[in-house]
């Protein structure tokens, strides 16, 4: 009897337990949740975080083309695209890739030094020479974007170099059929003015994060900066402010810096090309040194959702919207068939007047020019004769 109320009293305790338990996750879930609405309910524009978008399947459709830069052309192709391209006995992998083209010997010469291919397979036969790369490098490519839109321009490239095991991330984004390489990305708005809302707002105003920061898009590794420069901008400044690389976990705290009469926030961690740079140090929030400049900005170009501002020259630009390998293999065939013009002399052309009967008189008073001259004749008196030998 004992041990049976013993068991009655160790069930109660247990029911009790379980109950107060789901009452605690429930808690946490609506606390959750009040939170979630609460930072939906906010002016700012929603951070993405490192792995919040997903990695695309396909080749996005704002990449199609054939794309020409300062010493390069670059073709992306789907793997549902290649079965045209390469012959049968090559084992198709269920990945993208991208073919590179360098421009050599200062643009006279293009060296197919990427391709979704070998030498011995391919349709299209190579130059036997030595200036072109002894392996083509396969290079895989994925495609995930930066910024949860339909008119998505802004991408991370993620590229798989053969013998490389680690992926490499390369920032991108393509406006007007230019792709950039040093862009940056609206992470929230400059708050209303609540006393006058008729005012229109100016789509610069807000925190800008900047993105991307490669050497460019190459058949080896590329060089990614130590330190990014992102802005916040106002009705009349723009404030510079330097992140560096950090060991630090990703997270979306905001910072804050004052210009003595208005306090701004701004992430204090930004992902960019598979690194994590922060703005402040340790669990600090307070960002200091920050460069204050008048407005206008100038030399940038922004999207037509005014959420992507990319900065200088384009890195490419799209020559043909086609997608197709011989007309890339056309392009690669009417460079490599033209000829670099002759080299200019390195003196310019001087019209000399040469005053012969002058020159003969001042042989005829220097002993050792008549000399010469008398060794010619008679080599030209034996030669006559063939006896010169």
């Amino acid at each position: 009897m004992k041990k049976f109320l013993v068991f009655i009293t160790l069930s109660l305790i247990t029911l009790n337990f379980s109950f107060s338990q789901k009452k605690l996750s429930d808690a946490v879930t609506e606390s959750d949740s009040a939170e979630t609405l609460q930072s939906s309910d906010s002016s700012q524009i929603e951070i993405q975080k490192p792995d919040a978008l997903l990695i695309t399947e396909s080749v996005p459709e704002i990449f199609d083309g054939i794309w020409e830069g300062e010493d390069r052309y670059i073709l992306f192709q789907e793997k549902s695209e290649l079965k045209d391209i390469v012959k049968g006995d090559v084992k198709l992998t269920d990945d993208n890739c991208i073919w590179i083209y360098l421009k050599i010997f200062y643009g006279w010469y293009v060296d197919r030094a990427a391709e979704k291919t070998t030498r011995k397979n391919a349709k299209n036969g190579y130059d036997r020479n030595d200036v072109v790369f002894r392996d083509i490098q396969n290079i895989k490519i994925q495609f995930k974007p930066l910024i949860d839109s339909e008119n998505c321009c802004a991408y991370e490239i993620i590229v798989t170099y053969p013998g490389i095991r680690e992926n490499t991330v390369i920032p991108v984004c393509i406006i007007n059929n230019q792709l950039y390489l040093d862009f940056a990305i609206k992470t929230n708005e400059l708050p209303e003015n609540a006393h006058d809302e008729k005012i229109e707002k100016n789509p610069l105003t807000g925190s800008w994060s900047s993105i991307g920061k490669v050497s460019g898009i190459k058949v080896s590794r590329p060089i990614v900066k130590e330190n990014l420069t992102s802005m916040y901008i106002t009705d009349d400044s723009v404030y510079y402010i330097r992140y560096w690389k950090t060991d630090m976990p990703y997270s979306t705290d905001m910072a804050f810096f004052s210009d003595g009469k208005y306090k701004y926030e701004v992430p204090k961690h930004i992902n960019s090309a598979g690194n994590i740079y922060t703005c402040v140090t340790g669990r600090s929030v307070t960002i200091r040194n920050v460069q204050r400049q008048k407005l206008p900005l100038e030399n940038y170009i922004m999207n037509s959702e005014n959420n992507v501002i990319a900065f200088g020259e384009p890195y490419m630009k799209k020559i043909s919207e086609s997608c197709l390998l011989k007309d890339m293999m056309q392009i690669v065939k009417v460079s490599n068939a033209r000829k670099a013009p002759p080299q200019d002399p390195p003196f310019p052309p001087a019209e000399l007047d040469w005053h012969l009967e002058d020159i003969s008189r001042v042989e005829l008073s220097n002993q050792l020019i008549q000399a010469v001259r008398k060794r010619q004749r008679d080599f030209y008196e034996k030669y006559k004769l063939g006896l010169h030998y």
